[in-house]
């Protein structure tokens, strides 16, 4: 398939690299810089210009890297003759590609339906004034028909997915409740999001160069972290969301929000300006909800630059993300991984560790597994007895040392970690002898 490409702004590589997700090539770009026709987009003069042009190029679509007001819209689907994209369109229509999952399909349907009612209000408006009418290739009829139906069905997709964020939100606290300590991962769509989860979880995320390749949230366990951690894929962030669009993908977008840290990626591998833009446009979605102490900035890809590269990127990137901490990482070399692994360590707060003695029995190890609820658990049996090593959030020490207690353990050290790694100082020993 081939489209034409009307732009205000001279950098058309995003319209470009979404309508090559959608394996549309672009055959021609018109720009024009000045302020937008309020009925035509491009001026009069232009379009009468460029008019043989376009014939000629004879595209299946015409795509205008901005977000058309209906009246536009309509214009231009008369003016060429064909099936007319805005930005938010040519989105839409990538998401509803790579939807796969009934939530993700019941959130691109919702946005779609959102997206295309003020378009049928325009065109019925159209058909009642005596204009061509016909949305979607419809008659009169059809429109007016599609519109009230649109109306109908956008309110029976919001109360599902009201209900799945229900379901959501009891499933969270259940993993709270359960000792899982929660790590999203966002950022723009391609930073590389899935690769890192991939290389943090052993497991195969889809990873593609597509953009929004992933839509629908993917958990899995993190790999080579004591503790019970989980990490989350979610769908990327765009420049210029429609806040319709943005709506329907809340439930999605509360794993983010809601997560104990965010692993907020992006590619240090391009250049200065897009990484500034498009870290801007991930904070523009972040902060207004999350405070900084909750997001770790991750750079990604970085087997791609040089290490003097890596201190410019860390400077650049300073005025966008304040104080915030950054790593830098490569999914590919294993670059950063494990200070990665560190931090997010750091976040389930297991500074305070106990040392304990308890008896051989299946009591013992019962209370154990009960015990991985609230604490990272490692034991061994030595000479006829259990040793259990234990780390836990100071809040949970004395919960925890009274069930060894209860349980019959002397517990022979106990104390919170200093500087990293926990004092060891000897403790008094408490309970039966």
């Amino acid at each position: 398939m081939r489209a034409i490409v009307f732009s205000r702004s001279a950098d058309t590589s995003e319209i470009i690299s979404l309508l090559d997700t959608l394996r549309i090539d672009v055959v021609k770009e018109y720009v024009q810089k000045k302020e937008a026709h309020p009925t035509s987009y491009l001026g009069p003069g232009k379009l009468e210009e460029i008019s043989d042009e376009v014939k000629r190029a004879d595209p299946d679509f015409v795509v205008v890297n901005d977000q058309l007001k209906p009246s536009q819209h309509h214009f231009l689907e008369m003016k060429f003759q064909k099936e007319c994209m805005d930005r938010t369109g040519v989105i839409l229509r990538i998401f509803s590609e790579h939807a796969h999952t009934p939530e993700a399909i019941a959130q691109v349907q919702l946005a779609r339906l959102r997206y295309e009612q003020p378009f049928l209000r325009e065109w019925i408006h159209k058909a009642k004034s005596g204009e061509r009418p016909g949305f979607l290739a419809g008659g009169a009829y059809a429109t007016d028909v599609y519109y009230e139906h649109a109306k109908t069905h956008i309110r029976r997709i919001e109360a599902r997915l009201e209900e799945l964020s229900r379901k959501r939100e009891v499933k969270r606290s259940r993993r709270h409740e359960e000792g899982f300590t929660l790590v999203s991962l966002a950022g723009y769509t391609n930073a590389g999001k899935s690769a890192l989860m991939n290389a943090l979880c052993g497991s195969e995320v889809e990873v593609s160069s597509q953009l929004f390749s992933s839509l629908s949230t993917t958990t899995r366990r993190v790999r080579g972290v004591r503790g019970k951690v989980l990490a989350i894929d979610t769908v990327g962030f765009i420049r210029d969301l429609p806040t319709d669009l943005v709506d329907a993908f809340k439930s999605t977008l509360e794993e983010v929000f809601f997560a104990d840290l965010i692993l907020l990626a992006f590619d240090a591998s391009e250049d200065d300006r897009t990484i500034r833009r498009k870290l801007e446009t991930s904070m523009d979605v972040l902060m207004p909800r999350m405070g900084e102490g909750q997001v770790l900035v991750v750079g990604t890809k970085v087997d791609r630059v040089s290490e003097d590269r890596m201190d410019e990127v860390d400077a650049l990137i300073r005025p966008v993300i304040g104080s915030m901490d950054v790593v830098m990482t490569s999914s590919a070399s294993g670059h950063g991984l494990e200070t990665l692994r560190e931090r997010i360590s750091d976040v389930q707060g297991h500074t305070y560790g106990l040392d304990a003695i308890l008896p051989l029995t299946d009591a013992s190890f019962s209370l154990l597994s009960r015990l991985h609820n609230v604490a990272e658990v490692s034991h061994r049996v030595e000479e006829g007895q259990l040793r259990a090593e234990l780390w836990c959030s100071p809040s949970e020490a004395d919960k925890v040392r009274g069930w060894l207690l209860a349980a019959g353990a002397r517990v022979v050290s106990d104390g919170e970690r200093k500087g990293g790694r926990r004092s060891n100082r000897p403790m008094e020993t408490k309970g039966p002898p």
